[in-house]
């Protein structure tokens, strides 16, 4: 019997999800990068993960007119990058002030921005790439 040795992890790993633009999806993606950073062992940030993809995509379901919502998720060493496309094209919006406690909408962004280490977008053909950034292990 001969074993063939798997390569040693490399430095970053990509995964990405496709799914329809559905009352759904936000749910489903959270549930995935959740999954995904726990198979890793980066359970501390699972959470925070979870919020912040929720936010992103419910954005991209909400305030734009893409059939499919395309989730990358980057795992590195010190932390996991995670973006998605939408067809709206723009930056994101200046900070404002923070919506009403009892407000059902307008904290998504405040929400990524209080947990990331970073977010930005970036024009990605018609529309945009939302991409935030959360560290674990040493570096959080």
């Amino acid at each position: 019997m001969t074993t063939t040795a798997l390569p040693q992890d490399p430095p970053e790993r990509t995964y990405r999800m496709t799914a329809p633009r559905a009352n759904t999806t936000p749910r489903i993606v959270r549930d995935w990068l959740a999954m995904l950073l726990r198979s890793f062992g980066h359970r501390e940030i699972a959470e925070q993960a979870r919020l912040c993809a929720s936010e992103a995509v419910t954005n991209a379901c909400l305030h734009t007119r893409v059939e499919r919502i395309t989730v990358e998720a980057t795992l590195g060493r010190t932390s996991v990058t995670v973006s998605v496309d939408d067809d709206r094209p723009g930056w994101l919006p200046s900070p404002r002030p923070p919506a009403a406690w009892r407000a059902e909408r307008g904290r998504g962004l405040a929400l990524i921005r209080a947990h990331a280490a970073d977010l930005r977008a970036v024009p990605n053909g018609d529309g945009k790439r939302v991409i935030f950034t959360l560290t674990y292990g040493e570096a959080a």
